[in-house]
Formats: C-alpha cells, sequence, structure tokens
C-alpha cells in the first residue's frame, strides 16, 4: 500500500504529485507525515511543532511549503 493514501498529514513525503514541495500548504501545529526517513522540511515541520506546544511559534496563521521549510528562515 502507497503512504500517501493514507498519511493524514497535509505534507506526505509519499506525495505522487510531483509539485508537492512547491503546491502543498501546511500550518504550524498541524500533522506531520511519519514516512521515514525524515526529509529536511519534517525535521523542520517537528522542531516548529515542538515551539507550537511551548507556544513559542509566532507565525501560526501563516502557511509553509515543504520547499520553504526546507530552504528559508523560518
Amino acid at each position: 500500500m502507497k503512504h500517501h493514501l493514507l498519511c493524514e498529514a497535509p505534507i506526505c513525503a509519499g506525495d505522487i504529485n510531483p509539485d508537492f514541495k512547491k503546491e502543498v500548504l501546511w500550518y504550524a501545529g498541524e500533522q506531520i507525515c511519519s514516512k521515514t526517513p525524515y526529509a529536511k522540511f519534517q525535521q523542520k515541520q517537528m522542531q516548529i511543532n515542538r515551539e507550537v506546544k511551548r507556544n513559542a511559534f509566532k507565525n501560526l496563521d501563516l502557511p509553509y511549503t515543504a520547499h520553504e521549510l526546507e530552504t528559508k528562515s523560518i
């Protein structure tokens, strides 16, 4: 079974859309894909969600793409 068919995260590392890293949006606090090994964007999502739990992340209303999570300072 393909991982992306069961994954509930907005950005799935197994997405079959070749442009998913630039097209799919994720908000801080949302679910993170569990497919391993973790991609750079998943690691950044985990870091952000840890900050969300501590009420230390400010930009809860901004959407992010996997590409932005991997390339920008967030």
